[in-house]
């Protein structure tokens, strides 16, 4: 079975999303797209002939017919997943793919989400760049209270669910202290859990949580985030509460069956970085080259603030991911490409191919 690992080579938004996208059109068999690690603050933009997505919560494989999976790994959040659902089905996306989820997935809920952008707001100077859709604040409850997954909570009659939800927001209530006014709506409106009720409801509907993997012939794990955003298990600025390497991957692979393995690791020609952390080779846009456009799906927002620019040093990258790659030294069976996006704003793969053998370039135009 073949399986291919697309992984940000460095802070995230290098464009996996589009090399998913791309491995999956042009795969000759049916192919498992699965969403590796981290959650809905991930954002996998591509531009194809029916026009631009932005993926989420599903698989940026899925405007060409991937499947998709969220593994233990991955962080549920049903409201973010029906509207994008909705989004999908109006475009004739999603009307053919299968979703599949492990049971012991764990899911956001409102209170998660707003809790995070409460915290994030009150470390005022101190802030850390947070995308304000509660993936902390989730791994952080999942530790700390009694918790069930989303087909226990969806069994439970009305009262014992809005039961359920009244218990993780006390227990927030005691982690913020007072709601901020602009929250107190939405915090206390039972609308808040009828809405979240029901958006449960659709994903457990909508998933299963059996599948044979047999039926793939290819199996596309996308990642997110990016190698240096590192796995220190505190809420600090410049981390991800996951492991953004081959790691997570290597186990589902073990136990999928795959002995087939390419890594495809995604850079563009310069580094970018979202949020607040360390960021040595930052510079001016205009300064790491004249050809770099606008981003066109990363502008400032009032969580992650702007998004960041910086040199790129190729030798460093070729060390990193060769440190990565190696964890699949006698485990498995594997090859590694580098996939370098954004080509059309600068042109470095003559100095890319003194570190790396195997070259996929791409330009920011539609995928064909």
């Amino acid at each position: 079975m073949k399986a291919r690992v697309i992984i940000g080579a460095n802070y995230g938004d290098e464009g996996k999303g589009t090399v998913t996208a791309t491995y999956t059109k042009y795969a000759t068999g049916k192919v498992l797209n699965v969403l590796t690690n981290g959650g809905a603050q991930r954002g996998h933009s591509i531009l194809t002939e029916d026009g631009s997505f932005t993926f989420q919560h599903f698989g940026s494989g899925t405007c060409f017919g991937a499947d998709n999976y969220y593994p233990a790994f991955y962080i549920l959040n049903p409201m973010q997943f029906v509207d994008e659902y909705d989004d999908l089905f109006e475009r004739g996306v999603i009307q053919k793919v299968k979703l599949f989820r492990d049971k012991q997935c764990r899911w956001s809920t409102p209170y998660d989400m707003m809790a995070n952008q409460i915290l994030e707001h009150k470390r005022d100077k101190n802030k850390h760049g947070s995308c304000g859709m509660g993936i902390w604040e989730t791994i952080l409850r999942y530790q700390c209270t009694v918790t069930m997954d989303i087909d226990q909570f969806c069994a439970l009659d009305t009262v014992d669910q809005k039961n359920y939800l009244k218990t993780i927001r006390d227990y927030f209530e005691k982690r913020i202290g007072t709601i901020p006014a602009e929250y107190k709506m939405a915090w206390y409106d039972e609308h808040t859990m009828d809405h979240f009720i029901r958006d449960c409801g659709f994903l457990r509907a909508k998933t299963n949580t059996l599948f044979d993997v047999a039926n793939y012939d290819e199996i596309i794990f996308e990642n997110g985030q990016g190698l240096l955003l590192n796995d220190t298990g505190f809420d600090v600025a410049g981390t991800t509460p996951s492991k953004t390497g081959v790691d997570y991957a290597l186990q589902l692979m073990k136990t999928f069956g795959c002995d087939d393995v390419e890594l495809h690791y995604v850079t563009r020609p310069y580094m970018t970085k979202h949020g607040r952390g360390g960021f040595e080779l930052e510079a001016e846009r205009r300064v790491v080259s004249t050809y770099v456009n606008e981003d066109r799906t990363n502008h400032y927002n009032r969580f992650q603030e702007n998004f960041r620019y910086g040199m790129l040093d190729i030798e460093d990258l070729h060390d990193r991911i060769q440190d990565d790659a190696k964890k699949l030294d006698n485990q498995l069976r594997y090859t590694y490409k580098l996939e370098v996006t954004h080509c059309d704003e600068m042109d470095r793969l003559a100095e890319f191919g003194k570190h790396f053998q195997n070259i996929n370039s791409y330009d920011c135009a539609l995928i064909k």
